[in-house]
C-alpha cells in the first residue's frame, strides 16, 4: 500500500529502486555512485546523507550486504579452487576425448630429460623466457618448438622474427629429419601413413611468419594478432588448418635495443629509459593477454649484454671458466631487458656452452664443447640441467 516519507510517497517497490539509484547518481564527489564498486567504496553513514529519508541506517546497511552478496568477489579455499581446477581438467579431457584431433597442454621441447622436469614441455597459457648467448642454439630450439607443435602437440604456430634470423630451410630440415626418426624408431604407424614430406608440409603450412625491426611495430603486431589467431582457430574446426598453440618472438630484445638503448647512448636523455619500460610493460601485457586468452605457450627468446669481469676472472684468463650457478650475471654477461623483465616470464630456461662455438670452430676442427639447457625459473620445477647438442634434428639431447 502507498506510504509517505517525510512528503515523498513511494508507491512501489520499483519507486523506491529508482528514487535510489536517481539520488546516488546526482549526488556530489566521492558520495556519487554510478557503479557498484563506487557505491561500495560509500560508508554506511555517508550512504544514509546521501539517501535520507529513503533509508534508515539500518536499511542502508541491509543494502549494502545485499549488493556485496550479490556482486563482490566471494573468497574460497585452496581446496575449493583446486576441486574447481580438477573439474575443468576432466571437462576438457572429455571435449579432446571426443574429438578428433588431440592436443596437449605442454609443448615439447625435444629434450626428454628437460620435458620430464617441466612436466611434459612448455606450458601453454604462460610466457617462457629462453635466454642465452651468441651461437649457443637459441634459434634452434625456436624452430624446433614450431615442429613439434605440430607434430606431438597437433598445434599451429606463429613466428615472430625480429632479427631476420629464421631459415625456412632450418625449418624444413628439423623437420624433415624429426618425421624420418619418428618413423624409424617407431613400430606404429605414428604419422598416419603421411610421408616425411607430407608432415613438413603440414609443419609449414601452420606456421605463420612475421619480420619487421621496430617495437611499435611488435605492439601493432600484437593487436593484430587476435584476428588472425581467432580465424586460424576457425579454419581448424573444417581440418583445414591446425589451431594456434604457441607464438614465438626472436628475439624480444632486439627491437627494444634498437629503438630505447641506441637511442639513450647518443642522445644520453633519460626519457628514453621510461620509454623503455613503458613499452616492455605493455609488450608483457599483450603477450600474457593473448596466452591466457587463446590458451598458448609464448615463448620469447631473450639476448645477453656484455658485463664486467672481476679481478679473479682476469687473472684466470683463457683458463676462467664460467661458474655452475649459470645465472647469466656472473661478471661476464647478463640477461637483457633488465630485472623488471624477469618478473614477466613464468618459466625461464637458460642455455649454455663452455665455450663460443664459432671459435672453436677455430680452435679443435669443429669439435663443439659441452652446451647445457638449464631450469633457472618455473612454477613446477626444481633447477635442474640437462646437456646437449645441435645436429640435423635440432636440439638433441647428449646420452649419458
Amino acid at each position: 500500500s502507498p506510504h509517505r516519507v517525510n512528503n515523498i510517497q513511494i508507491t512501489t517497490s520499483n519507486d523506491l529502486r529508482q528514487q535510489i539509484l536517481s539520488k546516488l547518481s546526482l549526488a556530489e564527489g566521492n558520495d556519487k555512485a554510478v557503479t557498484v564498486r563506487e557505491l561500495l567504496k560509500i560508508s554506511e553513514t555517508a550512504l544514509l546523507r546521501v539517501l535520507d529519508p529513503l533509508l534508515t541506517i539500518l536499511e542502508c546497511r541491509r543494502l549494502i550486504a545485499r549488493v556485496h552478496g550479490v556482486c563482490a568477489v566471494q573468497p574460497c579455499s585452496a581446496l575449493q579452487v583446486s576441486r574447481r581446477s580438477t573439474r575443468t581438467r576432466r571437462s576438457e579431457q572429455q571435449q579432446r576425448h571426443h574429438s578428433t584431433r588431440q592436443f596437449s597442454e605442454k609443448i615439447s621441447t625435444g629434450l626428454t630429460t628437460l620435458d620430464n622436469y617441466l612436466r611434459g614441455g612448455f606450458a601453454t597459457g604462460s610466457i617462457t623466457e629462453v635466454v642465452g648467448r651468441a651461437g649457443v642454439g637459441k634459434t634452434h630450439l625456436a624452430q624446433q618448438l614450431c615442429v613439434l607443435a605440430a607434430t606431438a602437440s597437433g598445434g599451429g604456430a606463429i613466428f615472430i622474427d625480429t632479427e631476420n634470423k629464421l631459415s625456412l630451410v632450418r625449418l624444413e630440415e628439423i623437420a624433415l629429419n624429426q618425421s624420418r626418426r619418428q618413423n624409424n624408431g617407431s613400430s606404429g604407424d605414428v604419422n598416419d601413413g603421411r610421408s616425411p614430406h607430407d608432415i613438413v608440409n603440414n609443419v609449414l603450412e601452420n606456421v605463420t611468419v612475421r619480420s619487421f625491426l621496430s617495437t611499435k611495430e611488435l605492439l601493432e603486431t600484437l593487436d593484430e594478432l587476435r584476428l588472425e589467431i581467432t580465424a586460424r582457430n576457425k579454419e581448424a574446426e573444417t581440418h583445414s588448418r591446425l589451431p594456434v598453440r604457441l607464438l614465438v618472438i626472436d628475439s624480444i630484445a632486439a627491437p627494444i635495443r634498437r629503438d630505447f638503448d641506441m637511442m639513450s647512448t647518443i642522445s644520453g636523455s633519460s626519457s628514453s629509459a621510461a620509454q623503455r619500460a613503458a613499452a616492455l610493460l605493455q609488450i608483457a601485457s599483450k603477450l600474457k593477454q593473448l596466452a591466457s586468452d587463446f590458451n598458448l605457450a609464448v615463448v620469447v627468446i631473450n639476448q645477453v649484454g656484455v658485463g664486467g669481469y672481476t679481478n679473479k676472472q682476469q687473472q684466470q684468463g683463457d683458463s676462467y671458466r664460467r661458474n655452475d650457478t649459470l645465472d647469466i650475471r656472473d661478471g661476464e654477461f647478463k640477461a637483457s631487458l633488465g630485472t623488471a623483465w624477469q618478473y614477466c616470464v613464468s618459466t625461464k630456461i637458460v642455455l649454455e656452452h663452455d665455450e663460443d662455438p664459432h671459435k672453436q670452430s677455430l680452435r679443435h676442427n669443429g669439435n663443439v664443447g659441452a652446451r647445457t639447457a638449464t631450469i633457472a625459473k618455473s612454477l613446477v620445477s626444481r633447477r635442474a640441467q640437462v646437456e646437449f647438442q645441435v645436429t640435423d634434428e635440432g636440439l638433441c639431447e647428449n646420452s649419458k
